[in-house]
């Protein structure tokens, strides 16, 4: 039963993540030929959704899979399926996996709040509500802590990511037996591309939610859409667009990790 309930967890998990990760690498790359205003951003990306019946069963799926995916990071945090052990690695890896799970919760608010909050998330990517939520916690005298902390937290979710896909760590949890040699390096060069697409967009949105508590300015945090406008603008086109090719590689070894996840990775060490 137990083994039932974590391949439903990671399977709901997986595939919800990666429509969402899949769909605003897209957006992103329609927005950087003209053929769409921005809105490769999560909430926007549940606004979308919420505009026809189907999108709005769908955000409901999305949140599941989001909570899914959440008690699956910290089961794998805490309980250590893949016997990864107590030593200093180890206990980093786990850490950084409890870590991540605050950009799935990210997702499930996301998503939330475009199904019932009174101020809607803009279509075309722009924050208006995270400078909204930051401005008025500014304002109080804990304010700047709060906005300092996500920051921090954001900007290590982001070097867990990077480091995560470098220790090749995640290949442990994809049963090997339903690849070919080949295939195996071609689901790891996917695996990492999109550890790395999504880390260094974390890392901007990280960095820039750190500048707004230092300055004590809302107008500097920006979202995932600004992420993609800020490598732009600052790198090139050419940046942007590998990253946004980088987020729909996420997407896509999320469908991966949910089709062929091990459930009994680590059982033989």
């Amino acid at each position: 039963m137990k083994r039932k309930w974590l391949r439903a967890l990671t399977l709901v998990g997986c595939f919800s993540t990666g429509i969402i990760y899949g769909s605003i690498g897209v957006i992103a790359i329609l927005s950087l030929l003209k053929l769409k205003n921005g809105g490769a951003d999560e909430s926007s990306f549940f606004v979308l959704l919420e505009g026809f019946a189907p999108g709005r069963v769908l955000n409901w799926v999305i949140i599941a899979g989001a909570v899914c995916f959440i008690v699956w990071r910290f089961y794998e945090a805490f309980a250590d399926p893949y016997k990864l052990g107590n030593g200093a690695k180890a206990i980093l890896l786990r850490t950084g996996t409890a870590f991540s799970s605050g950009a799935d919760a990210f997702i499930a608010v996301s998503a939330l709040q475009a199904l019932f909050s009174k101020q809607v998330a803009s279509l075309t990517g722009e924050p208006t509500r995270q400078r909204s939520m930051v401005a008025h916690l500014l304002e109080t005298d804990w304010g700047r802590v709060v906005v300092f902390a996500t920051g921090f937290i954001v900007a290590v979710t982001a070097l867990v990511l990077l480091f995560y896909g470098l220790s090749s760590r995640f290949t442990e949890t994809i049963k090997s037996n339903d690849f070919t040699k080949r295939w195996k390096r071609v689901v790891h060069g996917i695996a990492y591309f999109g550890y790395f697409s999504r880390g260094v967009i974390l890392g901007v949105t990280g960095f820039f939610f750190l500048k707004a508590a230092f300055k004590g300015n809302s107008g500097y945090v920006v979202n995932t859409d600004k992420a993609f406008d800020f490598i732009g603008d600052h790198i090139g086109v050419a940046a942007f667009f590998i990253i946004a090719m980088g987020t729909i590689s996420y997407g896509l070894y999320m469908f991966i990790l949910g089709l062929h996840y091990d459930v009994d990775a680590g059982k033989n060490k």
